[in-house]
């Protein structure tokens, strides 16, 4: 049942999940990120004050896991994915959404996530590293050759807060979420600071990725915020 629901959800929402990254504007072209495997630690950048509380080692295992996951799915050898291996602590096991980001030499390669917990961290991570490889709808699924250019972010997601005024929303700090009718649209907070965007021109971009006119934002439309931690190797 849990794994059921786990993916109607990602189902259910996957249109509004992949308007939170964005393909204009590719940022400088980071190193390529090799493997996970005996790296450096892992950094985290934070939105705001929220964080999980992830120790260092709790940093590396879920990056690990991210990484490794990669591999496995884009190689596709036999046999499932094993967590045997990673040391699972229970704040790894707790649910929390995540968004996994791909990219290569700085332009986007899949990104894909889920803004309500659906899963435990760690199996988060999992699903979505598989289907931001492999089915982010607006790329061909990531090849064996491309592996090692492949720089990958993992943004864990605080609880999501209804705002009653724009004003409440911190630009950088905060992710954004909007919904007006049948449209719904997302973008991850570090989105509008790496395109170098103003509030209006980042909600402008956000009411064109739900399908709507550019100014639709300015009338009868709802808002949520979240906060995010977003995991790397430099």
């Amino acid at each position: 049942m849990r794994t059921a629901r786990r993916m109607m959800a990602g189902l259910a929402a996957g249109a509004a999940l992949l308007a939170a990254c964005t393909t204009a504007a590719p940022e400088p072209a980071p190193p390529a990120a090799g493997s996970a495997a005996g790296g450096t630690t892992v950094k985290e950048e934070r939105s705001g004050a929220w964080t999980p509380g992830l120790t260092d080692a709790e940093k590396d295992t879920l990056f690990a896991i991210g990484r490794d996951t990669l591999e496995w799915c884009v190689r596709r050898p036999k046999g499932g994915f094993s967590f045997e291996k990673y040391a699972l602590t229970l704040k790894l096991k707790e649910e929390k959404a995540t968004f996994v980001t791909l990219k290569i030499r700085g332009n986007l390669r899949g990104c894909i996530g889920s803004l309500e917990p659906v899963a435990p961290l760690y199996r988060s991570v999992h699903d979505n590293a598989v289907n931001a490889a492999l089915r982010d709808f607006r790329f061909r699924p990531v090849a064996p050759d491309e592996l090692e250019e492949i720089d990958m972010k993992i943004s864990v997601l605080s609880p999501i807060v209804p705002i009653a005024s724009l004003d409440e929303f911190k630009l950088g700090e905060h992710g954004i979420i909007i919904e007006k009718g049948p449209c719904r649209a997302v973008y991850l907070p570090e989105v509008a600071v790496e395109q170098n965007w103003t509030k209006e021109e980042t909600l402008t971009s956000l009411s064109q990725k739900a399908g709507m006119n550019g100014n639709a934002w300015r009338q009868g439309a709802s808002f949520k915020v979240f906060s995010s931690v977003v995991l790397s190797r430099p």
